[in-house]
């Protein structure tokens, strides 16, 4: 699973950013390269006229709003789009190596959630590097401004603002230490990353409310319906597309339902006690019930059940985000695909490699009632159909339980299921 927090991106489509995205990649079994140094295009030193004086008037202004101040400086530098996507392209070569990278294409090919064939990078740096207007990046203390018109506006002025935030968040309660980079919890690291992002993303909107004109709002909104940017979010897989804009049109959202509650001293607080699932930024009152995902573990006995020559690549925890997106792409409405993961437990996932090129996973589901069970297989029983022939669903009567079998190893691992249950 890449770093989520290497690359904390803002762009203007809805007030919602592009990221690091998710990937529900299987734990690698060696840890990936240091992060590659950005090089930056232009240099602090390089910003257009009276930019110093423009930035530190907006810096004073967050400070206000979030109620915090900086303990460092990072100069603000600006960038041009060929040297946006030379720095994204660097930070994605460092966060996977070629073997990680081929389990989290793999894996995403075998749920259906990338077509076969797929390129990740490329796939996932068209889309950055379509909807990117600035970036900070915890990994070197840097803090991008991506300029497209050569001047200072309104766009660079809310992207500063966006990001300035950031810089404030890292300094005051180190991103790191949010377990957003954690290999095999995919869903509890978009989880986190939602709460990031959010708060970045409500100080933006309060920041442009108080500070922008009516025509200068009117460039910030055009900026989001530019259509190279609307093209770049088209043209995206619905996986990529959705997991980069949850954190911040949902996170938003959580962090309203906080600040709501208790302005930011609720949100500093969700910092120190941050959420554990995508179900607890969906639904925020399970974030403040303190309701906990299920711990699930699988078999050992499931590599061995595949036969000889197989062996497990990675777990990792999909969530109910994730999982709504699967069944979306297995043709299940997205109301539809909302009612059957609200009642999401927990889950717990295996990519299986065997002999040759054969590849199978494994996918172990709880759920808070046995209805809301029933409601997930009879969905994830319409979504196999369409995106894996031989593709089995395990769902013993009257329980909580619901594995989904794919691949290779799919008839063997439904008898693990079977026999589990």
């Amino acid at each position: 699973m890449p770093r989520r927090h290497v690359v904390l991106a803002v762009a203007f489509l809805l007030s919602a950013c592009s990221t690091a995205m998710p990937s529900a990649t299987p734990t690698p079994t060696s840890a990936p390269p240091a992060p590659t140094p950005s090089a930056p295009a232009a240099t602090a030193g390089d910003l257009p006229p009276n930019a110093a004086k423009v930035y530190a008037a907006i810096r004073s202004q967050v400070e206000v709003i979030r109620g915090l101040k900086p303990t460092a400086a990072v100069d603000p530098v600006t960038i041009d789009e060929a040297q946006l996507r030379a720095n994204l392209g660097a930070e994605f070569d460092a966060t996977f190596t070629p073997a990680q990278l081929k389990d989290t294409e793999d894996l995403l090919v075998v749920l259906g959630l990338l077509p076969q064939g797929s390129s990740l990078r490329s796939l996932t740096l068209d889309f950055q590097s379509g909807q990117v207007a600035g970036y900070y990046s915890p990994d070197m203390n840097e803090l991008f401004v991506v300029s497209r018109s050569g001047t200072l506006g309104p766009v660079d002025e809310t992207t500063y603002a966006h990001e300035f935030t950031h810089q404030l968040q890292d300094q005051h309660v180190d991103l790191d230490k949010l377990g957003i980079d954690v290999q095999d919890q995919s869903d509890r690291s978009l989880a986190r990353l939602a709460l990031v992002e959010g708060d970045a993303s409500s100080v933006q909107s309060t920041w442009m409310f108080a500070n922008l004109d009516s025509k200068e709002l009117g460039e910030v909104l055009a900026a989001g319906l530019d259509p190279a940017a609307l093209a770049a979010l088209q043209r995206a897989p619905r996986y990529l597309r959705d997991t980069a804009l949850f954190p911040y049109q949902d996170g938003l959202s959580f962090a309203t339902r906080l600040l709501t509650n208790g302005g930011y001293a609720a949100v500093d607080a969700a910092f120190a006690d941050p959420p554990d699932s995508t179900e607890q930024i969906l639904h925020p009152t399970k974030y403040l019930q303190r309701e906990k995902p299920i711990a699930v573990t699988l078999p050992k006995v499931l590599v061995d059940r595949a036969g000889p020559g197989w062996t497990a690549a990675g777990q990792d925890t999909l969530g109910e985000l994730i999982l709504r997106i699967w069944l979306n792409e297995g043709g299940v409405s997205t109301a539809d695909a909302s009612t059957a993961t609200v009642g999401w437990g927990g889950d717990r996932l295996v990519l299986l490699r065997g002999p040759g090129d054969a590849v199978s996973v494994a996918l172990h589901t709880e759920w808070d009632t046995p209805a809301d069970a029933d409601e997930f297989a009879a969905a994830a029983t319409i979504a196999l159909a369409k995106i894996a022939s031989g593709g089995r669903v395990v769902h013993p009567s009257g329980s909580t339980t619901v594995w989904i079998a794919i691949g290779d190893a799919a008839a063997a691992v439904a008898t693990v299921a079977v026999a589990g249950a």
